[in-house]
């Protein structure tokens, strides 16, 4: 079956019906324009978007300033890429936001591999809440044991 847009290639996005190439550019097009996922959107001073509602609660939360990127760089750890989802331009960090316990468990191999590759990068893991949490702490069960409450807290208010 061929790509609907360019109608060259073959599809690689069934969902859609277009090809990988096709895809990417729909996916940009609609980061500029918001045209699908959520109608509702948070905007920095650089009129970057966020649109799921665990980060635009934890910036509501955590940025009193407009000077943050979302997904602001995409970083090689070897074995895969990872993209934290803030940059705090106030105070030089990369954030990641964690929305559930498992979605912090997948992801602490990524965020391990990022601290010891890029040892001089600010980094830190929140909450939706913005409290931190330390990758390396022995007590890491105590402090994630309510992110999932806090979840279904932030997705009832939104």
């Amino acid at each position: 079956m061929k790509c609907k847009d360019c109608k060259k290639r073959d599809v690689g996005v069934k969902k859609y019906s277009l090809c990988p190439a096709c895809y990417q550019a729909m996916r940009k097009r609609t980061q500029k324009n918001g045209s699908i996922f959520y109608c509702h959107s948070i905007k920095n001073k650089h009129k970057q978007e966020v649109r799921f509602p665990r980060e635009m609660e934890f910036v509501r939360n955590f940025f009193n300033h407009k000077n943050w990127l979302y997904t602001p760089a995409t970083f090689q750890l070897g074995f895969k890429s990872y993209t934290p989802d803030f940059y705090d331009g106030e105070r030089n960090v990369f954030i990641e936001v964690v929305g559930t316990r498992q979605a912090f468990y997948d992801n602490q191999e990524s965020y391990r591999a990022f601290i010891n590759i890029f040892p001089k990068i600010n980094f830190e893991i929140r909450l939706m809440d913005g409290q931190q949490i330390d990758v390396e702490a022995p007590h890491i069960n105590s402090t994630l044991k309510n992110i999932d409450e806090s979840a279904i807290l932030a997705q009832k208010q939104a």
